[in-house]
């Protein structure tokens, strides 16, 4: 590995944090025009099932698939003509990487990608798609930046902290302006935290444009690093571990950055965490509902309204920023089959059946005949415990909504009331009642637990 000294970036030195002005934001806007085109607001087809009147922003139809070249698109445009011929380099691990190629390409600039080997293949394609120069190492995002600097510093490469950079800050900032200029009657905006430089951007630009209009951070509580970065009073990170959501990936950076952070600290109304099966629920929805397919992290923002959080939004024009739509196959496929099992319409049991003709399928006929999908089924004749006679059915089957799953346990229990195990903890969960759950609020949602 190539050795650097001490190596701290002028431009995101956590000792001289710079803030974002609101001016530097108009003046981006300005930059941008040209090369990039205001992506929709639209009203949620389904508000009268929230009480709340929603408008999601849709920052997944760039042609990179996020919003992050907003930022990625400045921060080249800012480089010195007479420096743009050396290349630029980053360390990334997804959105940053593939709206900066993106752009990079268009503006004739070499840009180099380091990303830690886990990189996902998804990721890899898009990369090596757009003539980006990608290259694995580390195993943790720490140490692909460590690479990432110290090659810049030996080739004379520009380095860009895509994620903290002021010029990026800027660029994000472009999203609040549209906002303002699209959706005016907003009362509120929900922004999903990463690094949290999004949040401050759009923080910093609604409230001088409109200050009543309030701002919230959305992040997954198995990050939740914004949360402990304002407890704290200063970023927190954790770039040595690799921390799992579904709003990321297996990489997500866990990092809150410096610049972002100091921007975002006296500006942000309220910053909540949402659970993953919340998130999961969210994906579903709108790709059920809505017909946007989009990655975890865009999806917080609804997921805070799923689950309870915001009973003071009622009623109120409440903007939901869906930041990004590249998510991987496999995850968008495990998102949904998760978002469908914490909705009770996916239920995993096993019962026991006596080893006789047509035990097996008298249990299928009777879930048939009630409707129910049977998605797999496994007879276990060896490991099971008690009677050597009977066998243990392994079954998964799709219900029609939350009241079919509870039809679904309650004949089971009658049928087999000896040996029916649900693994689902949502049948249990004695704040539901019929088709309906109430939230901790006293409402009631026809869209599950909350």
């Amino acid at each position: 590995m190539l050795q650097v000294k001490e190596d701290i970036d002028e431009y995101c030195n956590p000792r001289k944090p710079r803030i974002l002005n609101y001016l530097d934001v108009v003046q981006a806007a300005k930059l941008l025009k040209p090369h990039i085109k205001a992506t929709p607001c639209v009203p949620a087809r389904t508000q009268e099932e929230f009480g709340i009147n929603i408008y999601y922003k849709l920052e997944f139809l760039h042609r990179s698939g996020c919003f992050k070249e907003r930022g990625a698109l400045y921060a080249l445009l800012k480089i010195p003509v007479n420096r743009r011929k050396l290349g630029v380099i980053i360390a990334a691990t997804g959105n940053e990487a593939i709206g900066l190629c993106y752009h990079a390409k268009k503006l004739s600039i070499s840009a180099t990608i380091v990303a830690p080997v886990t990189l996902p293949l998804s990721k890899v394609h898009k990369i090596n798609s757009m003539d980006g120069k990608l290259i694995l190492y580390g195993s943790t995002f720490a140490e692909a930046i460590t690479h990432a600097r110290a090659l810049a510093k030996q080739k004379g490469m520009v380095y860009i902290n895509i994620r903290d950079h002021p010029h990026a800050l800027a660029g994000f900032g472009t999203l609040g302006l549209e906002i303002m200029e699209q959706a005016p009657f907003a009362d509120a905006i929900l922004v999903p935290i990463g690094t949290g430089a999004l949040a401050a951007a759009i923080a910093t630009v609604v409230k001088q444009k409109k200050p009543s209009c309030l701002v919230y951070g959305v992040e997954s509580e198995n990050l939740g690093l914004m949360t402990k970065s304002l407890e704290k009073g200063e970023p927190v990170s954790n770039l040595s571990t690799a921390v799992g959501s579904l709003a990321g990936n297996a990489l997500s950076v866990n990092v809150i950055g410096v610049n972002a952070f100091a921007s975002a600290n006296s500006l942000l109304d309220r910053v909540l965490l949402v659970k993953e099966d919340w998130i999961a629920r969210a994906m579903l929805h709108l790709a059920e509902r809505e017909k946007f397919i989009v990655e975890g992290t865009a999806a917080c923002t609804l997921a805070a309204i799923l689950g309870f959080l915001v009973p003071e939004l009622k009623q109120k024009n409440v903007i939901c920023l869906l930041t990004g739509g590249n998510v991987d196959s496999l995850m968008l496929n495990r998102s949904l089959q998760r978002g469908l099992t914490a909705e009770g319409r996916l239920v995993k049991f096993k019962v026991g059946v006596y080893n006789k003709p047509n035990a097996a399928s008298d249990l299928m006929k009777l879930l048939a005949t009630r409707g129910y999908n049977i998605i797999t089924h496994f007879i276990d004749n060896c490991w099971t415990e008690g009677d050597t006679c009977r066998a243990e059915m392994k079954i998964v089957v799709e219900s029609r909504n939350l009241e079919h799953s509870f039809d679904l346990k309650r004949i089971i229990d009658r049928e087999y009331p000896d040996t029916a195990v649900f693994d689902n903890d949502l049948l249990s969960n004695k704040r539901c009642y019929g088709s309906v759950c109430k939230d901790p609020h006293g409402k009631r949602s026809k869209l599950g637990i909350s």
